[in-house]
């Protein structure tokens, strides 16, 4: 409240815009085209598949450069962090695709 009494929120509602038909969108009727904004729902079947080697080495480079990154930004960059960062990302990405790819489905 402002010190004459009067409640402050109302002033703003009063002031504020109020949405108008235009403001609206709507689909219409026969708009059968797909996927619109906001579904989520394709207009596929979207099967399980193993992972490839491409998506798993991009997978790791991601991590790679994300673990230098985070590793500069704490203990500055040097050749001890380079060499140790890119054995463990590796070692862990080749464990993970493997496992992946011994138990996902072949669809």
């Amino acid at each position: 409240m402002s010190s004459d009494g009067r409640d402050e929120r109302d002033e703003f509602v009063a002031e504020s815009d109020h949405s108008t038909a235009a403001d609206v969108i709507e689909a219409a009727p026969d708009d059968d085209d797909g996927a619109v904004a906001g579904s989520i729902a394709p207009d596929f079947e979207v099967l399980p598949q193993a992972p490839t080697p491409e998506n798993a080495l991009f997978v790791g480079l991601g991590i790679y450069l994300t673990v230098l990154a985070l590793g500069d930004a704490v203990y500055g960059l040097g050749p001890q962090l380079i060499a140790g960062a890119f054995v463990v990302v590796a070692a862990a990405t080749a464990a993970c695709y493997g496992v992946l790819a011994r138990t996902s489905p072949d669809t």
